[in-house]
């Protein structure tokens, strides 16, 4: 019996948002939809997560606490959601068993690689100095139905298969009238993917590409390697605040990120003694741009306290002097109007913060 989409859709506005966040785009568990997935993205990793939960983090075992079928359905709903590549494996073969051969995945059934890598990435890379022939597989979810082709770099021979259909061959070798660059409608749903490519060895491989659509939406192909890293995120310890300056989009960069155990971000302006806001159940992501591979800043992820900012919390202020952390609070300390005040930052209740002048 087909999992019910909508009854996981409201499991998780009952159980997940406050830490994978409201619309998946996480918080302070990760984001549920982007391209970086470190235990999986398949049906099976994802229903393995929701059943045994990850040791050593906030996410339980579910399987104790919910039926099959809600269980199910929440695994569906949270793959309704995917766009784009996912469960990506690299294989890499030896080059000789290919020369002269038109690629095609019935011949790389017939040979065995000699390595074959999941990439949690969901793109594709390639170790330095790598010889040989890679064969990338994938499942492409499709949310947009329209008109979609490859836009691939001319660079060694490439093949693309579509379900099984060739759509994409390239070789840098050959005369470009021979070349094959579909152009084809895909509807909602999910396609079978299959990246075939070989290119002169060098220091490291240049394929590049992405998925185009003519409304302009685009899937990349390939990207850099996070190299086992997963994304850092910052977060006060138990009865320990915790004062860190990071680049965060639109917030000065002097700003404090005061960061208390109670799962509360405070940003303080040291420059004119403002509190600019303030998010509960928060953190920092120190590296928002691993899953995007791109320059990011580091990022709140939280909800926002209302009324919590632009609040002047130390008017008058001439000039910063330091800060110090005291067990769960945070003092600030400024010349205001020619003498030392102190900010003082503490936790109160779960979800807000107390604000004291000394």
């Amino acid at each position: 019996m087909a999992a019910d989409i909508e009854r996981g859709k409201t499991l998780y506005s009952q159980l997940c948002f406050n830490c994978h966040g409201p619309h998946l785009d996480g918080g302070i568990g990760p984001a549920l939809k982007d391209q970086y997935w470190h235990h999986g993205s398949s049906p099976e990793a994802i229903l393995r997560l929701i059943n045994k939960g990850v040791p050593g983090s906030e996410m339980i075992a579910f399987e104790a606490v919910f039926p099959e079928a809600d269980r199910l359905a929440l695994r569906d709903y949270i793959l309704s959601e995917q766009e784009g590549l996912r469960e990506v494996v690299r294989s890499v073969y030896s080059r000789d068993y290919f020369k002269g051969k038109r690629f095609t995945p019935a011949l790389f059934d017939s040979v065995e690689p000699e390595s074959q890598t999941p990439l949690p990435e969901n793109l594709y890379y390639f170790e330095r100095s790598k010889e040989g022939v890679m064969r990338g597989t994938s499942k492409l979810y499709i949310k947009e139905a329209g008109d979609y082709e490859f836009a691939i770099r001319i660079i060694g021979r490439t093949s693309i298969f579509l379900d099984g259909e060739e759509v994409h061959y390239s070789d840098e070798k050959t005369d470009k009238s021979t070349h094959i660059n579909k152009k084809f409608s895909l509807k909602l749903g999910i396609y079978d993917l299959e990246i075939l490519h070989e290119e002169k060895p060098s220091h490291s491989y240049r394929f590049h590409g992405v998925l185009k659509s003519d409304s302009g939406k685009q899937f990349a192909l390939n990207g850099r390697s996070l190299q086992g890293n997963i994304p850092k995120i910052i977060k006060a310890r138990p009865g320990q605040a915790l004062v860190v300056r990071k680049w965060i989009a639109d917030l000065p960069p002097r700003a404090l990120l005061c960061l208390l155990p109670n799962q509360v971000i405070v940003v303080y302006n040291p420059g004119d003694g403002y509190v600019i806001g303030a998010w509960h159940s928060a953190e920092i992501n120190q590296t928002p741009s691993l899953p995007d591979r791109s320059a990011k800043p580091s990022e709140i992820k939280g909800t926002p306290i209302p009324d919590a900012g632009p609040n002047a919390a130390l008017p008058g202020i001439n000039r910063f002097l330091r800060y110090q952390v005291e067990g769960d609070t945070v003092h600030l300390v400024s010349l205001a109007d020619g003498e030392e005040k102190t900010v003082i930052i503490s936790p109160k209740g779960a979800q807000s913060f107390k604000l004291t002048v000394q």
